[in-house]
């Protein structure tokens, strides 16, 4: 019984806090506009909508995706071949090895993608 009266009281201070933010949020935004008509100045202008110019990044993420599967092909092919020969490295986990050769030709790749996107800035 006591958990429902907690759980109603949560709920009531989150929707509390969020009406409390929303009303703050606007008498602030009212106050700044007067402040701005008294001044002289036109809010249209201040105001007014700005285009957003957003690229995905395809070329980065190609890299970066294809970095990524040559470094796991880079270490599954170490696996198959040099580590089958050596018993004692058969015991320790190869999970480490293949991780640390992905992050590593991910890390290569996001390098990459930085100097080819580098000219068009």
């Amino acid at each position: 019984m006591r958990n429902d009266y907690m759980e109603a009281l949560v709920w009531l201070g989150f929707f509390a806090a969020v009406f409390l933010a929303w009303y703050f949020y606007l008498k602030a935004r009212n106050k700044e506009r007067m402040a701005l008509i008294e001044s002289g100045k036109d809010v249209s202008e201040i105001y007014s909508k700005q285009e957003i110019k957003f690229k995905f990044p395809w070329l980065k993420l190609g890299i970066i995706l294809t970095g990524s599967s040559f470094g796991l092909l880079v270490s599954m092919f170490f696996l198959g071949t040099n580590f089958e020969n050596f018993q004692n490295l058969n015991s320790v986990s190869e999970g480490p090895f293949v991780l640390g050769i992905t992050l590593f030709f991910a890390a290569i790749s996001i390098i990459i993608a930085y100097f080819a996107d580098k000219p068009k800035n």
